[in-house]
């Protein structure tokens, strides 16, 4: 991941335009024009640059680009401590590594805690996982790969040849090395033919497997509902829906209405519709059958 080492008394530059002025006791280096600044393995480039030697800092402008063997970084503006390591990048922020890719408005990273915080039209890109998401803030911490999102925060899991799962949540925990994302309170996901509410979802995106409290199922006019749940992916669609203890609402092709209670529902998909469900422990069902309709002879 990207990080900022520089010391002004080691550091070498290069540009087209160097000037050294002295302003209210302060030591300024301004250099203009192709800006090169270079610290051990990491590389500096940007259109105007000035370093304050006093209070230890330097400001970049213009089509910064701060390179490193682990990835890179592109501002429009930055501002970087030395001696606190902190950092802000404004304008078209973009963080790049072999794995992630970071976009937002703004910036704020803390080098020493390797933790960096983005503000307004944030994007976050898991490669490895292929999944995307989209908030207005979150944090990260770069090198545990552990980050929040929130502030309507959206999560979509890319699926080959099937359009993508999307989950909204008011808040998630992204675990990108375990391959998890949670979502917190009011969370909807939309998964084939489904949509389900729940209060709380873990979703591994290596398994294709969700575990959720508090789930509602939806499809069409069928419910599946229950205390806790889990689902499953084969093939990239949903292959199963479990609930414990659970209630399903059904209506059959007939025209029939089924609800059936049980310790455990589990209903089976084929081609991301249900096709089956199985009831373990306590089955108990009533079956409300289609109404003819009044003087249908006549």
């Amino acid at each position: 991941m990207i990080f900022l080492i520089i010391f002004l008394n080691t550091t070498p530059f290069k540009a087209d335009r160097v000037e050294i002025v002295n302003e209210n006791g302060e030591s300024l280096v301004n250099l203009s024009g192709n800006v090169l600044i270079e610290q051990e393995s990491t590389m500096i480039s940007c259109i105007k640059a000035q370093l304050n030697e006093k209070k230890m800092f330097v400001i970049l402008k213009d089509s910064i680009c701060i390179k490193e063997p682990a990835g890179e970084i592109r501002a429009d503006n930055a501002i970087y401590f030395f001696d606190k390591e902190i950092g802000t990048l404004r304008g078209n922020v973009r963080l790049k590594s072999e794995d992630q890719i970071f976009s937002a408005d703004s910036l704020d990273y803390d080098g020493k805690k390797r933790i960096v915080w983005m503000y307004k039209n944030v994007y976050l890109k898991d490669i490895k996982n292929n999944a995307v998401a989209h908030c207005q803030e979150g944090w990260y911490n770069l090198d545990e790969e552990v980050g929040s999102l929130i502030k309507k925060p959206e999560i979509e899991i890319k699926r080959e040849d099937r359009p993508p799962i999307i989950i909204n949540a008011r808040e998630f925990l992204l675990k990108t090395k375990e391959n998890l994302c949670y979502g917190y309170d009011s969370v909807i996901v939309k998964l084939d033919s489904i949509t389900l509410f729940c209060d709380t979802i873990i979703y591994n995106m290596k398994k294709n497997a969700g575990y959720v409290l508090n789930p509602l199922a939806v499809e069409k006019n069928n419910e599946l509902k229950g205390r806790t749940g889990e689902f499953g992916l084969k093939d990239n669609t949903i292959d199963y829906f479990k609930v414990s203890p659970g209630i399903a609402s059904y209506w059959t092709n007939e025209g029939n209405h089924n609800v059936i209670e049980g310790d455990t529902i589990n209903i089976l998909f084929k081609e991301g519709r249900a096709f089956r469900i199985k009831v373990v422990g306590n089955p108990n069902g009533t079956l409300y059958l289609k109404k003819e309709k009044a003087n249908a002879g006549d």
